[in-house]
């Protein structure tokens, strides 16, 4: 059989009952591969073979972005293409073989592009805290809670304890079709969770449901309903047009100068580095991290499948901010005659 017929009939196997996003990344990975090997009898790929499909891509860039693959997507990639082989040996679709895909991790060049998780910056957050929008109370529980996107979509106004100041993560909002979303019980990982929610946040969520029409926290704008892909999307984008239009504006004052309006024929600069909803929960992580809770705890707040996801990012926190202390190291130096360096003018 060739490689691209045991490919469709794994993906149709291991997507049925999936969800939508699921769905998807396993159609776009399915279609890299067949991209590379769809016409080529299984029988007839071995490990350079798979060697070669790792180096092919890092060497060219990803049709779908025009971008480089990164290091994550080529371990994705390996990953199913080791699936397909397993699920054809194990139906004895072929027979005799050792897995090409197997081991092959190890082959990624080290040099591949990494998608690093970025918190937003202050001036950013400065804007979160400060600009008034109703998709405020989305990005605020994000920024202070960790909650992702399907769990504030699904959230209602009965998670949230006031006197316990406490948020329950019991359900997430996940992707049915194209455009809307279905509720279901438990998170991501199937995890339930609970979160402090801080003071500050706590005040604003209480005059929040005093004004709430909705049982949901941040339903669709002048209804009642879960938000859908669509509504999401231009509210995310509404929200962040709003909060560059403060900077523009206040730049713009900061230099004499008079702004134009807000929805002005000829445009607005974009001054505000575009930030993701997901960053304001890479944030929360940062926060904690900068507040020095522990990785165990952290992971349960986070709802993280694994500690090692925690411990991966607190590592690369680790190296980012934990400037090493040097001062003794300098003061010995300072005081001790025998390394003073003699400045001679160079002949």
């Amino acid at each position: 059989m060739k490689f691209c017929e045991i490919a469709n009939l794994w993906l149709d196997n291991e997507s049925y009952g999936k969800d939508y996003t699921y769905q998807n990344e396993l159609k776009s990975a399915v279609k890299h591969l067949n991209r590379y090997f769809e016409g080529i009898l299984c029988e007839d790929i071995k490990g350079l073979n798979v060697e070669q499909f790792i180096r092919f891509n890092y060497e060219h860039n990803n049709p779908n972005t025009n971008k480089p693959f990164s290091k994550r997507l080529l371990s994705d990639l390996i990953s199913v293409g080791y699936r397909i082989f397993e699920f054809a040996l194990d139906n004895e679709l072929i027979c005799n073989i050792r897995n090409p895909f197997s081991g092959k991790k190890k082959k990624i060049p080290k040099a591949a592009p990494v998608t690093e998780r970025t918190a937003i910056d202050e001036f950013q957050k400065s804007l979160v805290l400060s600009v008034p929008n109703r998709t405020q109370i989305a990005a605020l529980i994000m920024l202070y809670c960790g909650l992702r996107k399907g769990e504030i979509i699904a959230l209602k106004w009965s998670d949230i304890d006031f006197n316990r100041k406490i948020i329950s993560v019991t359900k997430s909002a996940v992707r049915m079709d194209s455009n809307n979303y279905k509720i279901t019980l438990h998170t991501k990982n199937g995890k339930d969770r609970y979160i402090p929610i801080p003071d500050n946040l706590l005040s604003y969520l209480k005059i929040a449901k005093f004004t709430s029409k909705s049982e949901y926290v941040y339903p669709q704008k002048n209804s009642k309903k879960i938000q859908t892909v669509t509504s999401w999307q231009k509210a995310w984008n509404s929200y962040i047009t709003h909060l560059n239009y403060k900077q523009y504006s206040d730049t713009c004052k900061a230099f004499g100068q008079v702004p134009k309006a807000f929805n002005s024929p000829s445009g607005i600069p974009q001054v505000l580095e575009r930030f993701t909803a997901h960053q304001l929960r890479h944030t929360y992580c940062t926060m904690l991290y900068m507040a020095g809770v522990d990785i165990l705890t952290t992971s349960k707040l986070l709802g993280h499948s694994s500690i090692q996801i925690t411990l991966e990012i607190y590592t690369h926190l680790d190296e980012k901010y934990k400037a090493l202390n040097i001062s003794k190291f300098n003061d010995y130096i300072n005081n001790d005659n025998s390394n003073i360096i003699i400045l001679n003018k160079v002949v």
